[in-house]
């Protein structure tokens, strides 16, 4: 029905803003000796890192010691999570996460079960929300670290930052709170100078228009915390050599981005909901809005009922129209453990499937989807009945 490419997988990755591509190309070219090299071409490639960075930390609010370049984000959410367990081991110490956590989150705190860890584990509640009564008695004076995502990756659901880290330091002072920002960088505010009782956040390149293989992670000054390679470079807490490109395409990305970020998001909140009155419209009694109506507007997860979401995403991609089941990271794994966790009826969990918008998306391409879904639902259900 189409020929033109539909691409609504834009929680998994985006495309590089042409601006971007130009200025790592052009890092590549130009400023390619190793930044630690104390010649002028290392020192260079250096102040193009500490210029590109300073930026980026304004947007932030933060300080440019308290951020660490790291290979992305899932190397920054293993790097706070391990880094702050090893640095505090005691065998009473538990760790609270939620139920709808990236696997890089998740499994990452399971594998700390080794070490003489307890994970306690919050749920959502009814809304489709982190269960706040829940933690509150999750949380106790041996908690050494609650990890949460701000955006869950695959539902959506947006996280009360603020209210969750005065709640968790009201009831122990101690205890550190990570944030998985990977789904908010760039789509909405974050001003860590507003955030005093966060002290970890992990962030994403590519989920912004930037290259892929690059993130970061904000430390909080005088969080005690474990090298995680270990060697000379990021004040020793992350060895390796710095990757000029990546991190000035990084920073280049979340400056053009940031610019936007208004606009984007009302133009994006426009257009999720009209994909869902169209979906109601078209589908009714035959989909479920897994999303929670006030979940980010770059994200939607639906849910139809008797569909194999695998065989619509492949009937989907033949058309040139790319979705999702859910987190890139998870997607072959079965069922995630996020909607196992939620209360979708048992002949629609099977067919959930993730839309995800950038600023590029248009309402005609939506049209576009819904026609095709109209053509393929009821052939694919038919398919599975029999």
């Amino acid at each position: 029905m189409t020929n033109k490419e539909i691409y609504f997988d834009n929680a998994a990755s985006t495309y590089i803003y042409e601006e971007v591509v130009q200025h790592i190309n052009k890092i590549n070219t130009e400023f390619f000796a190793n930044p630690s090299s104390t010649h002028l071409a290392g020192i260079s490639s250096f102040e193009q890192i500490k210029k590109m960075k300073e930026n980026f930390c304004e947007i932030l609010h933060i300080k440019p010691s308290s951020l660490i370049f790291t290979s992305g984000g899932a190397e920054s959410n293993n790097f706070a999570i391990k880094s702050v367990a090893f640095a505090n081991m005691l065998k009473s110490y538990n760790i609270v996460i939620s139920s709808y956590e990236h696997p890089s989150v998740m499994n990452t705190a399971y594998y700390l079960e080794k070490f003489g860890f307890e994970i306690r584990v919050c749920h959502l509640n009814e809304f489709g929300h982190l269960d706040l009564d829940m933690l509150k008695k999750l949380v106790d004076n041996n908690t050494i670290l609650v990890s949460t995502a701000h955006v869950c990756s695959e539902t959506g659901s947006v996280t009360d930052i603020k209210k969750i880290s005065d709640i968790i330091k009201a009831i122990n002072r101690k205890c550190y709170y990570h944030v998985d920002a990977v789904q908010s960088l760039g789509k909405f505010p974050i001003n860590l100078s507003m955030y005093n009782n966060i002290d970890l956040m992990s962030f994403s390149s590519h989920k912004i228009h930037g290259p892929k293989g690059v993130g970061a992670l904000y430390i909080k000054p005088k969080v005690k915390i474990d090298p995680f390679i270990i060697g000379s470079q990021s004040a020793g807490l992350r060895a390796g050599t710095l990757n000029t490109s990546g991190i000035c395409g990084f920073c280049l990305a979340l400056s053009i981005i940031d610019k936007n970020r208004e606009s984007n998001y009302i133009k994006t909140q426009i257009l999720r909901k009209y994909l869902i009155d169209e979906l109601n419209s078209a589908f009714s009694d035959d989909i479920f809005l897994v999303s929670p109506m006030d979940g980010s507007p770059y994200i939607l997860n639906i849910a139809f009922r008797s569909i194999k979401s695998e065989v619509l995403l492949n009937a989907l991609s033949q058309k040139s129209i790319y979705v999702s089941s859910g987190s890139a990271c998870n997607s072959k794994t079965g069922i995630s453990k996020t909607l196992k966790a939620m209360n979708i009826p048992k002949d629609f969990i099977e067919g959930a499937i993730r839309i995800s918008f950038c600023d590029l998306n248009t309402t005609d391409e939506v049209d576009i989807f819904i026609e095709n879904l109209k053509e393929l639902i009821p052939m694919l259900q038919l398919f599975v009945r029999r």
